[in-house]
């Protein structure tokens, strides 16, 4: 078995360009969804050559309909990363992630229905509101935390068109905090506190709280990993 000695920088060199070398063979030539996945990540991650990335990303996504190919590059024009920003593009991708079964996508396609400029027509603002909220809903249901705490805000504070119902904010509080979402803990403990939604109950405050505690000290761990790797 071939072996590398990360301490030889001409080892890691030339381990590095066989990778990309591989990753490239198997999306041009073998024409394999993954390879070219693997290759857009392989650009983003290790070449930092997000051009390289985005074209590896779409190929995947137009191509072979690849779900997380889609959401990468549904991200890539949201965020103008590699490629020029471009939300009705950002929007397509989401979509054809979401539909070939990627939660990030559908995330991704809600926040940009729910976050775009008014309509041509209140119809057309109407469904744009109702796709949204339908994308994180689904998402939701098959246990994505941010779209559980987005729909948590959004029913908060209201929305164009949306109405405030803290009983559904309670309850997607709740659902994104037992996802692993903090701010999700943080807005559950502080509505069982008040009884704002639902039905007062400190000990599931207190828990709830402790909850959130416990995933900041975890993020916070991490981050500190996340530096100390970089030094």
């Amino acid at each position: 078995m071939f072996s590398v000695d990360f301490k030889s920088e001409e080892e890691v060199k030339e381990y590095i360009k066989n990778v990309g070398t591989e990753y490239s063979f198997q999306c041009y030539k073998e024409k394999t969804p993954d390879g070219c996945f693997r290759l857009g990540d392989f650009f983003a991650a290790v070449k930092n050559d997000f051009p390289q990335a985005a074209k590896a990303y779409q190929k995947s996504c137009d191509d072979f309909s690849h779900a997380r190919g889609c959401s990468k590059i549904g991200a890539f024009y949201l965020y103008g990363k590699g490629v020029d920003r471009d939300r009705e593009k950002a929007l397509h991708y989401f979509t054809k992630g979401c539909e070939e079964g990627n939660t990030d996508a559908c995330f991704g396609a809600g926040s940009v229905l729910l976050s775009s400029k008014k309509g041509t027509n209140e119809a057309e603002e109407a469904q744009n509101r109702s796709r949204g909220l339908g994308y994180l809903e689904g998402a939701c249901k098959q246990d994505h935390a941010a779209s559980c705490f987005n729909l948590s805000a959004i029913f908060i504070k209201g929305l164009s068109g949306v109405e405030k119902d803290m009983a559904r904010a309670a309850h997607y509080s709740v659902r994104s905090c037992e996802l692993g979402h903090m701010y999700g803990c943080v807005n559950a403990s502080r509505m069982y506190a008040i009884g704002d939604g639902i039905a007062k109950d400190e000990s599931l405050a207190a828990k709830f709280k402790e909850k959130a505690k416990e995933l900041h000290t975890e993020a916070k761990e991490t981050n500190r990993q996340l530096k100390f790797g970089e030094t």
